[in-house]
């Protein structure tokens, strides 16, 4: 009889951990909350959110993350390209103190104190130098499915999924009604608008972080432009130019000039040693003019 009882509470107990195991296990939410600022439309939504930023003698990175913890944003550093400046982002220290402003404005702020920028990238937000951050933007790889759209729409649709700026020359509206298609997968962005504007008889011509879509004529004379291409020589693209020298003068020890969105980059090459005079025997005269030294 004992045993029997034990027998049926150990079975009493069995089924009452069974019922009871549902309520004990941890609830999984059904969705989980989706992450903010995952599209460049959320993330110029959450730059423009207005914050409090009051930081003091901290080092950027640190900086950056209190704010991605602020706005919600993927704050991606460049330390590659900064420590190739000479710069440690662990070890810059910065300073801000700002009330009810614009996340962006935060941003930009507190990266111009020595002098960086930053920039869209996909679904994060880069920062690095102003010429590298222009660069990733440009040449950061996208996906492009159009089929018989208007020019103008299609430019459109591929800003707003990139988060970069195109404007289109209104000169050239007439043009940017033209119907184009195009579907490439993992294309450079600059290469996807190039062949776009060319199907509708445009061209796009880089002004700092903006394409402008303008006809090709205009495009030919905007590139040659110094103010808009500095380092460019005016009379000749091919031919570089240095600031302070005539158009096409590469000075000694020069070997290379190479101009691209990313800055000016500039090879030096040792200068070659100087040509020693021949040895002369000074017991042996100089053959007269005209003669040959016959060889012994």
């Amino acid at each position: 009889m004992p045993q029997t009882c034990v027998r049926w509470s150990v079975l009493t107990l069995g089924v009452a951990l069974l019922v009871a195991a549902p309520a004990l296990a941890a609830p999984v939410p059904a969705d989980p909350p989706k992450a903010k600022g995952t599209t460049p439309q959320e993330i110029k939504k959450a730059l423009d959110k207005k914050i409090d930023v009051d930081m003091e003698d901290q080092p950027l990175t640190l900086a950056v993350q209190q704010l991605k913890e602020q706005t919600g944003i993927n704050f991606v550093v460049d330390k590659f390209t900064l420590q190739q400046m000479g710069f440690d982002p662990d070890s810059l220290q910065v300073k801000l103190k700002l009330k009810d402003t614009k996340a962006r404005t935060a941003l930009r702020t507190l990266l111009q104190q020595y002098n960086l920028g930053f920039a869209v990238v996909g679904e994060t937000v880069l920062i690095s130098t102003e010429e590298m951050v222009v660069h990733r933007q440009m040449k950061q790889r996208i996906n492009v499915s159009v089929d018989k759209m208007e020019l103008t729409e299609a430019l459109k649709k591929i800003a707003g999924d990139t988060g970069a700026n195109i404007v289109i020359d209104t000169r050239a509206a007439k043009n940017a009604k033209e119907p184009v298609s195009l579907d490439l997968d993992d294309v450079q962005f600059d290469t996807a608008v190039r062949l776009l504007a060319e199907m509708a008889g445009l061209r796009p011509v880089r002004v700092g972080n903006v394409l402008f879509i303008t006809s090709r004529e205009n495009a030919k004379d905007m590139k040659t432009d110094p103010e808009l291409n500095p380092g460019v020589n005016p009379n000749d693209p091919n031919v570089p130019m240095i600031p302070g020298l005539p158009p096409g003068v590469v000075p000694p020890g020069i070997r290379g000039i190479n101009f691209g969105v990313a800055g000016i980059g500039i090879g030096i090459a040792p200068n070659p040693a100087p040509a020693l005079p021949p040895v002369v025997d000074p017991a042996v005269p100089p053959p007269p003019p005209g003669e040959k030294k016959e060889d012994k």
